[in-house]
């Protein structure tokens, strides 16, 4: 298993970020907004066979931190805050370090495209699958491990498919929020 904070952004091009995180009673566990500043070229993902940017100068990325659910997600904005994709992470519990929330990530990731770039609907995906099943051929998480990492992910993509999870639903709101509190807007 991995343990990530959230404090960090995995990606070299980012160099320099405003970092902010809070308890969020609601979520039980933490929000986070990591802020672009600037970043020394864009990142570009495929979608249908389209190019976009993920990541570039003013982007934002919403991190949640539930304590209690076994994911946490990171929602990408653009500089003109549409939500362009949800991502979490599966994981083996979360907790706090240092005022830091952090988690322990399983490999399995679920995607969700959001209208905006599939320019049809939602499109839900299970992403790393094979990192997933190598770690468990490697020994780095457990047979227990791997069938709770796929009932999390299956639970999950049902929960977005039927869009009842309260992040696609409170993501725009937290957005503001907080940029508002970092004067951002």
């Amino acid at each position: 298993m991995r343990q990530k904070f959230i404090d960090k952004i995995y990606m070299n091009e980012v160099t320099d970020k405003i970092f902010y995180c809070e308890k969020d009673e609601d979520l039980n566990g933490y929000v986070a907004i990591k802020y672009i500043k600037e970043i020394s070229k864009p990142i570009t993902y495929y979608c249908n066979g389209k190019k976009y940017i993920g990541l570039d100068n003013e982007y934002s990325i919403l991190e949640y931190v539930p304590l209690n659910r076994n994911y946490n997600c990171r929602v990408f904005f653009d500089n003109l805050n549409r939500v362009l994709l949800f991502y979490f992470d599966i994981n083996n519990g979360s907790g706090i370090e240092n005022d830091i929330p952090w988690y322990d990530d399983l490999y399995l990731d679920v995607i969700v495209e959001t209208p905006f770039i599939t320019e049809s609907s939602y499109y839900i995906r299970l992403d790393d699958e094979k990192e997933f099943k190598m770690a468990k051929k490697e020994g780095k998480i457990s047979e227990e491990e791997f069938n709770k990492g796929y009932k999390i992910a299956t639970n999950l993509m049902n929960e977005l498919k039927e869009l009842k999870n309260d992040i696609l639903l409170r993501c725009q709101f937290d957005l503001f929020k907080m940029k508002t509190k970092l004067n951002l807007i």
